[in-house]
């Protein structure tokens, strides 16, 4: 579950995510999963950029 900052990665058990999503209409929930989608890709892009660029650094050494 992510919450808007990059630092943030929270971890919800079942229970909890059916706690939170349960009080949501079929739209808020669709846009609810989808942002948690793009953030998951988003935060993925990051950690392959960032390893590209450290392989980067270590070639030029």
């Amino acid at each position: 579950m992510f919450f808007g900052k990059r630092d943030k990665d929270v971890r919800l058990t079942e229970k909890q995510y059916k706690e939170l999503t349960s009080s949501m209409t079929k739209k808020e929930r669709r846009d609810f999963d989808r942002r948690q989608d793009q953030l998951r890709c988003d935060r993925e892009d990051d950690r392959l950029d960032a390893w590209l660029d450290f392989e980067d650094e270590m070639d030029d050494k």
